[in-house]
């Protein structure tokens, strides 16, 4: 570390709790490196530090992506190396790399393929406080103003934008609205699509165990069963799970339930229709051939709701309404439940196509240097 000019940390699932996620944050109260992180790791870290970058990989941000070809050691601390994000040619070759984890056929595996400087298995939040106090004891600290320079700049200049001309709603429209009614005290689970990764690039969040969802090969209908027990477990803190119309589908016996117990969850379900993510996999792939993923009836999953006996549940499909019903949405007491019809054919930007390397990312049309 102290021979590095552009060293990064690499944050992990395996931080996600309170022990954890404050080793991590001390550690970086003294040397201030920049970091990037899981989907399983988002709130590890404030992410609205300039320092941290967000999630990186296939769907991770813009200044994620880049940062990440640039730097010189790489630490990972409880990481699974995923191959969403690790298997992208060329990721982390000709730098050192330093991993803790817990997991010894991992740390096997890593070993063989990544040939890693320097390993330790065991409690990540150990490790950290070990090195911590190594730190402090022998006055170390990082001279690497430059490469802090370079990642506050990269994150105020690749900001995450949509199509803000269309005269459909766009689920990342709905998506950065929400970001001004969330605090340090609101809990959001997500189901698996679009609206996932959606929710993983725009929502800062502030604190670990805030942000709950399914990683990987993830469970569709996650959200709204995970938000019971986050309820249930918080029952002090904000609740929203938000959801796709495709997820939520798999789980309307939750949704009732919810309802029944009255219980103070706001659902925000971004109905389009469609298998979002796997329709663009499909078009990027296939040509445009798309099997499977649309649904020609419409379901006014508001009113089902309604009938189930949430105490607001509304339906938008017009911009001009989102506004109003965001607010009053957030607002309202008791099970709430906010449906927008987004876009169809909205695509999610950024994205690392598979078989592609982290320079191959694509911005799309919208997400540009300012």
């Amino acid at each position: 570390m102290l021979n590095s000019k552009r060293p990064l940390l690499y944050l992990g699932g395996g931080l996600n709790s309170e022990p954890g996620s404050q080793a991590v944050r001390e550690l970086n109260e003294l040397f201030g490196i920049p970091s990037v992180n899981t989907l399983m790791a988002k709130s590890v870290v404030d992410e609205r530090d300039e320092l941290n970058l967000g999630m990186l990989g296939m769907f991770g941000t813009p200044y994620a992506n880049m940062l990440i070809q640039e730097n010189d050691f790489f630490f990972a601390i409880g990481v699974r190396w995923d191959d969403r994000v690790a298997e992208k040619i060329g990721f982390a070759i000709g730098t050192d790399i330093a991993y803790i984890d817990i997991n010894p056929e991992k740390m096997h595996q890593i070993k063989i393929e990544r040939s890693p400087k320097f390993t330790f298995m065991g409690d990540a939040a150990t490790a950290l406080r070990d090195l911590l106090n190594y730190a402090v004891k022998h006055n170390i600290h990082l001279d690497i103003r430059e490469w802090q320079m370079r990642a506050r700049d990269l994150k105020r200049s690749w900001p995450l934008d949509y199509n803000r001309k269309s005269e459909y709603i766009q689920a990342a429209e709905v998506i950065s609205m929400l970001v001004n009614y969330i605090d340090e005290n609101t809990k959001i689970t997500t189901g698996v699509g679009n609206h996932q990764m959606l929710a993983a690039q725009y929502l800062p969040m502030y604190c670990p165990k805030s942000f709950m969802t399914s990683g990987s090969f993830g469970t569709m209908g996650f959200s709204m069963p995970t938000a019971i027990g986050v309820h249930y477990a918080n029952p002090h803190s904000g609740v929203i799970a938000i959801d796709g119309d495709g997820s939520l589908r798999m789980n309307l016996g939750e949704l009732h339930t919810i309802a029944s117990l009255d219980l103070p969850i706001k659902i925000l379900m971004l109905n389009n229709r469609s298998d979002g993510m796997v329709q663009n996999l499909q078009d990027a792939d296939y040509e445009g051939t798309r099997i499977g993923t649309q649904r020609p009836k419409d379901v006014n999953f508001a009113e089902i709701a309604r009938s189930f006996g949430f105490s607001y549940a509304e339906r938008i499909s017009s911009k001009n309404d989102l506004k109003v019903k965001m607010e009053a949405f957030m607002n309202a007491e008791g099970p709430c439940f906010l449906e927008a019809c987004t876009d169809r054919e909205e695509i999610l930007y950024p994205k690392v196509p598979a078989g592609g390397s982290y320079k191959d990312m694509i911005l799309g049309p919208y997400i540009k240097s300012i």
